[in-house]
């Protein structure tokens, strides 16, 4: 896991001020070692957080022996050994043991076709020096973020934004402010500012170092694995547990150790046990604690622990703490912070980071497996849809009993379930700002029926925005975080699972709940799902706790206020301060995040620009 950017321009030599600055703003990245290649026309800079094979020779940039290829990797693969395996019987020498000389020399002996077999997380640059040609690549499920600019002739890619406002100017991205209000993430392409721009999971950006390009190939689509096929249920549920316990061993791997994120909920327990069950040694595990709140999860906790034996650490947030927390974590994210737990998960990272540098977690368990009330309420949400379709925009008024239905009547729930406040209200605060789902229309206007519509919006913009939390603010602390649910060969597998059987609806993740039968407490599978979550209602209403940044949405530089008026926000937070609520604390909650964003876009980087 590391940080890398990559600088093209034919005919421009970068300073060595500039690079040392683009260095030290991916430092915490990869506070291992660094290292850089410029040449005429471009420039690679890498820092390493050393996973695999740690020792200096598998430094990077990384340039074959033949000083052809010159490669900077960020990720981890899983399969790299078996991929080694093939090389070494194809005649190739390795002169490291990690995955980053795998890819280099898998490109040489297999050309682009390399990158649909890594089975891993990663964001690559690509340099070929004799056919003068560079190949950028994300990895499938978009696990690792890879961002692109382009100005001119010159073009850069960079693990994070930051070292790509040393050449364009921090302006918010107008057509992703719906988005980033509504949902908090913009899904896609969009990185939330203007001229920058995500790299597509599976694709690979081509361009010369000439200036041509560049020129975008698909090499995998994870989603076109979403056409279930009729099979017996055991025969079903035997193949998805195979794919996990494959998934979770592969997931192991490291030469630095590992920890674990324990939140107490299914999926970071089962990986627990099933990592529990895989090594020998004692395991550490790490969790927030929220004291004597509702939210908290520390009976179950308690439960997984025991079972385990593991060393366990906790850490207590309180609402104080969390208001603290919020701008380093908007800081971290580059963005609105899109969950609640993006504060909690960045302190407890700092924590992990004191013992280790990798963990694993439980995220993208409720996309591919059915997680979250809307899969156990698709029939009512389908039925809501189609009604809500059918009202007149006049008769609204004469249906007080359905006015929350209303919110569907130009809007797919299918796309829509995953907002937890009413996005009409806060497409009335901002009247003039389109309101748009973007990628997420995309990718559901691909299926007809609505459990495939909403289980890809919830693969692709869901799942992107929480692997982008996961990874943004495990970094912020370097720590590699590791998904073992969110993995290509068990997403192929869970996707091609029946319908009836996934997702039947009544219930939330059937399978995946059978499987952990077989190594969790029954009472800690079968309860209500609470998730890494706050008591957002009565923080928000407390001043000395978040309800502090309030008073920044009606304030006369307020970013916000510019774009839809300061009399309608300071009437919405009256409105909260008088009768809270979880909706409104939750609609609050989104204007200060994206507030507290546009407030850091006016400070510039420190150092040199290019």
């Amino acid at each position: 896991m590391c940080g890398l950017a990559a600088l093209f321009e034919p005919g421009r030599r970068f300073p060595a001020e500039l690079i040392d600055a683009i260095e030290s703003d991916l430092l915490h990245r990869g506070p291992d070692s660094g290292g850089r290649l410029v040449e005429d026309g471009w420039a690679l800079v890498f820092r390493r957080l050393a996973i695999l094979d740690p020792t200096a020779v598998a430094d990077q940039p990384m340039v074959d022996p033949t000083g052809r290829f010159a490669l900077i990797f960020n990720g981890e693969i899983y399969n790299y050994r078996a991929l080694q395996a093939e090389l070494r019987a194809a005649g190739v020498r390795l002169r490291t043991d990690g995955d980053s000389e795998t890819i280099l020399e898998g490109f040489k002996l297999w050309g682009e076709s390399i990158f649909a077999r890594l089975e891993g997380m990663f964001a690559l640059i690509l340099v070929d020096r004799t056919e003068r040609v560079v190949r950028a690549a994300r990895d499938p499920l978009g696990i690792k973020p890879l961002y692109i600019a382009r100005r001119g002739t010159f073009t850069a890619f960079a693990s994070e934004m930051r070292p790509l406002l040393r050449f364009l100017e921090a302006e918010p991205d107008r057509e992703a402010l719906g988005e980033l209000l509504a949902f908090r993430f913009a899904a896609g392409r969009r990185s939330n500012l203007k001229g920058i721009e995500l790299v597509l999971p599976g694709t690979i950006v081509t361009l010369g170092l000439d200036g041509s390009g560049p020129r975008e190939t698909r090499f995998d689509d994870p989603i076109a694995t979403l056409s279930p096929v009729d099979r017996p249920g055991a025969d079903a549920e035997a193949a998805a547990e195979a794919a996990l316990l494959a998934s979770v061993r592969d997931h192991l791997q490291s030469d630095v150790g590992f920890a674990l994120q324990l939140s107490g909920g299914i999926d970071s327990s089962l990986v627990a046990m099933l990592a529990h069950q895989q090594v020998s040694g004692r395991l550490r595990s790490y969790a927030i604690s929220l004291g004597d709140l509702p939210q908290d999860e520390g009976k179950w906790r308690r439960m997984v622990v025991e079972r385990t034996g593991m060393a366990h650490t906790e850490i207590e947030i309180d609402n104080a703490a969390y208001a603290d927390a919020l701008p380093d974590a908007v800081a971290a994210m580059e963005g609105p912070t899109p969950h609640t737990g993006c504060p909690m998960l960045m302190l407890l990272c700092r924590e992990i980071r004191k013992t280790d540098r990798v963990v694993l977690t439980g995220e993208g368990a409720d996309e591919f497996f059915g997680g979250y009330a809307r899969y156990k309420n698709w029939r009512a949400l389908r039925r809501q849809g189609a009604f809500a379709r059918l009202v007149p925009d006049a008769a609204w008024r004469y249906l007080p009993r359905y006015a929350r239905l209303r919110r569907y009547a130009r809007h797919d729930p299918a796309i829509y379930a995953s907002v937890y406040f009413d996005y009409l209200a806060m497409e009335g605060l901002f009247p003039d700002l389109a309101f748009r789902p973007g990628a997420r229309a995309d990718v559901a206007g691909r299926f007809a029926d609505f459990r495939d519509r909403m289980t890809a919006v919830d693969q692709t913009a869901y799942l992107g925005s929480l692997l982008m939390r996961q990874d943004k603010m495990a970094m912020s602390a370097s720590v590699e975080a590791r998904v073992p649910f969110t993995h290509r060969p068990l997403a192929a597998q869970v996707n091609s699972l029946p319908r009836d059987v996934r997702v039947p609806g009544a219930i939330t993740k059937p399978i995946l709940k059978r499987i952990a039968e077989r190594h969790l407490p029954h009472e800690l599978i079968h309860r209500r799902k609470v998730g890494l979550t706050i008591p957002v209602d009565s923080w928000m209403a407390d001043e000395k706790g978040l309800g502090r940044y309030l008073e920044i949405l009606g304030e006369p530089n307020a970013a916000l206020a510019s774009i839809g008026g300061a009399r309608r926000l300071r009437e919405t937070v009256e409105t909260f301060r008088r009768a809270p609520d979880k909706e409104a604390a939750a609609l609050l909650l989104s204007l200060v995040n994206s507030e507290l964003w546009l407030r850091s876009l006016r400070i510039a980087p420190a150092g040199p620009r290019g």
